[in-house]
C-alpha cells in the first residue's frame, strides 16, 4: 500500500504550524513529519509532539538547494519507520508547485511507493492584499497548486474583506476546496474529518519552475540562547519589530525564557503576533526572516 504524502504549505505565519499540532493527535495509523525551516535553526520541529519520527531541513528550502537533503529525509522515513502518511510543512518562502515537483521526482523510486495525496494551503485572509501586492506571483504559487485552502486569522478581518480574499483566490485557483469557516476553533478530529471527505488531488502544476531562489529575495537571521524578558519587555520587543529602522520583518518566532523562569514561544509578523507560555524547552532560540534586515540592531533586542 502506498505511502501518503501530504504537504502543508502556506506564507509565513500563515498557521502551518498550528494546523499540524491540531491533527497529528487524531491521525489513525503511522504518522512522520518532515519540517523545512530557511532558517540556519529550527523552531517548529520542538513544537510538535516528540512521539513521532521527525526530519527537520534547515538553512533553505526543500524545493531547491535542499533536494537532496529532503530526498534522503524522505528515503529514511520510508525505510527505517514505513509510516502510513509523511506530512511535509515546507518554508513559508518555498514554492508549491516546486516541492510537489521535488516529491514526484523521489517518487520515481519504486523502492520508496509514495504518492501525493493532498495539497494544503494556509492563506492568512489579513495580510492576503498585503503580500499579494509585495510578492505578486512567488505569493501566488501557493494557492494556485493548492488542492484544500484554508483561511485563518478570521477573526482579524471583515467579513466583506473575507469575500473578496475569496473571490480572489478563485481567480487563480478555481478547483480548490475553499474552507470558509474559522478553522481554529476546531479540534484536530473534526479537521480530519473534513480532509478525509476530499479525494486525493491530481497534480496538474500551475507555474514554471522556481527561477528566483527565496535566498535572493529573503534574508535570515537566526540565534541561539538570546537573553531572558520580562513579559513587558517581551511584548515591547514585538511591537518594534514593525518598525522599519529593522527593515522589513516579515516573520519572527522562537523561544524565550522570562525572569520568572517560565519559557514562551513567540510568534510575529506585521499583522499580528503573540506569545504564549511552553511547559517543554529543550533549548531557547530566535530566527527572523525578512529583507532588506538591519541584523546588528535586530541582534541588539535579543542579545
Amino acid at each position: 500500500m502506498s505511502i501518503d504524502i501530504s504537504i502543508i504549505s502556506g506564507f509565513l505565519g500563515a498557521g502551518k504550524t498550528t494546523f499540524l499540532k491540531k491533527i497529528i493527535p487524531g491521525m489513525e495509523g503511522k504518522t512522520a513529519l518532515i519540517e523545512n525551516e530557511f532558517g540556519d535553526i529550527g523552531i517548529d520541529g520542538d513544537l510538535i509532539s516528540d512521539n513521532l519520527p521527525i526530519r527537520e531541513i534547515y538553512a533553505g528550502c526543500i524545493c531547491c538547494s535542499l533536494v537532496q537533503d529532503f530526498k534522503k529525509s524522505i528515503e529514511e522515513l520510508v525505510m527505517q519507520y514505513r509510516p502510513d502518511r509523511i506530512l511535509i510543512e515546507p518554508s513559508g518562502v518555498g514554492n508549491l508547485s516546486d516541492v510537489v515537483r521535488a516529491c514526484k521526482k523521489i517518487s520515481e523510486n519504486p523502492q520508496l511507493d509514495i504518492r501525493i495525496n493532498q495539497l494544503i494551503t494556509i492563506v492568512d485572509a489579513s495580510a492576503f492584499e498585503d503580500y499579494l501586492e509585495i510578492f505578486g506571483e512567488f505569493y501566488l504559487d501557493q494557492i494556485q497548486n493548492a488542492h484544500i485552502i484554508f483561511l485563518s486569522h478570521l477573526d482579524k478581518t471583515e467579513d466583506k474583506e473575507i469575500e473578496k480574499v475569496i473571490s480572489k483566490i478563485r481567480l487563480n485557483n478555481e478547483k480548490a476546496f475553499i474552507l470558509k469557516e474559522n478553522w481554529y476553533s476546531y479540534n484536530g478530529e473534526q479537521i480530519i474529518e473534513i480532509l478525509n471527505t476530499i479525494k486525493s488531488c491530481e497534480t496538474n502544476l500551475e507555474g514554471k519552475a522556481l527561477s528566483v531562489p527565496a535566498n535572493k529575495i529573503f534574508g535570515t537571521l537566526s540565534l541561539a540562547s538570546p537573553k531572558v524578558f520580562s513579559e513587558e519587555e517581551l511584548d515591547n520587543m514585538l511591537v518594534s519589530l514593525r518598525d522599519k529602522e529593522y527593515g522589513f520583518v516579515l516573520r519572527a518566532k522562537g523561544i524565550l525564557e522570562l525572569n520568572t523562569r517560565r519559557f514562551v514561544y513567540f510568534d510575529f509578523n506585521p499583522h499580528h503576533y503573540h506569545w504564549e507560555y511552553t511547559e517543554e524547552c529543550k533549548e531557547t532560540k530566535v530566527a527572523i526572516i525578512g529583507s532588506n534586515l538591519e541584523k546588528e540592531k535586530i541582534l541588539k533586542c535579543f542579545s
